[in-house]
């Protein structure tokens, strides 16, 4: 185990000092050793054990948590140790949990995250494995798959999607006050100045509706999913982004920002003029001042000099 020998000014650190923060990246630790899928595959033979020693929080903690579970999806295709850390700091016993894992995805990596799901009752592999590729529907296929798969379980408020490459910045419990302050209000990106229409150039969406870019990633009421799933016009239009360019930056946009939709938490004013986020932080790469990192996909993977601007 590696251990940090001098102490860190975190006042610094908090108030963007780049000197000082360049001068602690040098002097952390490197830990090279990860932890490989035989690790897992190994570790959960035993379930209470691992449970105990990988320091999973298995109460509920609050009675606000309690009362308001959350359900979350997780596609994956890589890297158990991360996708562990991840699920492990998001974890309570009342939330519920879906993980897919990419079809493309090596067998030692399905198994070590079968293998951690098994010693859990509240997290569940789907059902079936979707080969996906960016800019097509098989992007959107697994989310909608979790989706069907988490909704009999009829206690949860909110849905919010993940990838294995993702780790939280709120505990649940401020999770919880987030999405209680939305009282039934999505958080869906949406675009429409800036939108590439050539996506969907002579193909627009039924009944009317005014098509709308956003983004796969979003935070959901469970009434939103609801007619994600069981209505026929959300299905007309699931129908309809199979015919266009990147369906998953076009489903969950379209059916927030089309008011006439009368949908209960749907966005009723200009997508454009909407604020970000508040349920989730990320920084695209060609905003290349704000991205102290490298970049994946289009997306900044944030590194210690990004570390002030969430807090900002």
């Amino acid at each position: 185990r590696l251990y940090i020998d001098h102490v860190v000014n975190c006042s610094r650190l908090l108030t963007g000092d780049n000197n000082y923060t360049l001068e602690i990246i040098k002097k952390l630790p490197t830990f090279n050793e990860t932890l490989t899928d035989d690790y897992y595959i190994n570790v959960t033979q035993n379930c209470e054990t691992f449970r105990q020693n990988r320091g999973y929080i298995m109460s509920s903690l609050t009675e606000e948590e309690r009362e308001f579970p959350i359900a979350f999806s997780i596609l994956t295709f890589k890297n158990s140790e991360m996708v562990e850390r991840l699920l492990r700091a998001i974890y309570r016993p009342q939330n519920y949990y879906c993980i897919h894992v990419d079809l493309k995805s090596p067998d030692s990596f399905f198994l070590s995250i079968s293998s951690i799901a098994k010693c859990f009752s509240n997290i569940f592999l789907s059902s079936k494995r979707i080969n996906v590729n960016w800019g097509m529907f098989s992007v959107l296929e697994p989310e909608l798959l979790c989706m069907q798969e988490l909704w009999p379980y009829k206690k949860w408020k909110y849905y919010i999607n993940l990838t294995g490459q993702e780790f939280p910045l709120r505990t649940n419990f401020e999770l919880v006050n987030i999405l209680k302050a939305y009282n039934g209000a999505n958080n869906i990106e949406g675009i429409i100045k800036r939108a590439n229409k050539d996506r969907w150039k002579n193909r627009p969406p039924p009944f009317g509706l005014r098509p709308v870019k956003g983004a796969v990633h979003l935070t959901a009421s469970r009434h939103f999913v609801d007619f994600l799933l069981h209505n026929e016009t959300a299905l007309a239009v699931l129908d309809w982004t199979k015919t266009i360019q990147v369906p998953d930056e076009a489903y969950f946009s379209t059916l927030n920002f089309n008011p006439l939709l009368g949908l209960r938490g749907t966005y009723r004013g200009e997508p454009d003029n909407m604020e970000d986020f508040m349920t989730r932080y990320k920084i695209w790469s060609e905003n290349k001042t704000v991205c102290a990192g490298r970049s994946s996909k289009s997306i900044c993977i944030q590194s210690t000099g990004n570390f002030i601007r969430p807090i900002r």
